[in-house]
């Protein structure tokens, strides 16, 4: 891991202090150096999966299908795209195809990878599928707080946007690309 230079206009990292540590995640309280030379503390959260997943998936008629799910960190429910922890005995794409499963119930053709985001730490993966419409949409996933499941038309996707209905800022990257283009 780069530690930083502060003598460089970086947060340099002069020590490591895990405060919290699970299977998802890992949270740091770094003893750090700050750009002006002034020692402090800086939090830093890092991801422990090996990389992530996120899917944009649309019908034939170009609709797009959202997940309604509890988030636990802000206490609330939002409209979000299917997404999850890559696993390391999976590819992403296989990854894909079992959290669009696990979230939906959909299988899906057509998969395309949209986009890598690329981080220091690891990278996710965004994908574009078709699913068909007319499938059986329910949700298999036991430690998700799924309350709905939905296709919404392109003449909704707008109004959602500005919506306090969405709060992810991916699902609001696919959304507002989604208007801009065909994605």
């Amino acid at each position: 891991m780069y530690r930083g230079n502060h003598k460089k206009g970086e947060i340099e990292i002069t020590r490591q202090n895990i405060e919290f540590k699970n299977e998802y995640a890992t949270l740091y309280n770094d003893d750090v150096i700050f750009p002006s030379g002034v020692h402090g503390k800086y939090l830093r959260f890092v991801w422990n999966a090996p990389y992530g997943v996120m899917i944009f998936p649309k019908d034939s008629e170009g609709r797009l299908l959202l997940v309604k799910n509890f988030r636990h960190e802000n206490r609330g429910w939002s409209w979000e795209i299917p997404k999850g922890f890559g696993e390391i005995n999976l590819t992403p794409l296989e990854c894909s195809k079992k959290e669009l499963f696990e979230e939906t119930g959909c299988k899906g053709s057509n998969w395309k990878v949209f986009k890598t985001i690329t981080e220091k730490q690891s990278k996710t993966f965004l994908f574009n599928v078709e699913v068909d419409s007319k499938a059986s949409i329910n949700y298999q996933e036991s430690k998700e707080a799924i309350s709905e499941i939905r296709f919404f038309k392109q003449s909704e996707l707008h109004g959602l946007l500005l919506s306090d209905e969405v709060i992810d800022p991916m699902t609001m990257f696919f959304i507002a690309q989604n208007l801009s283009t065909d994605v």
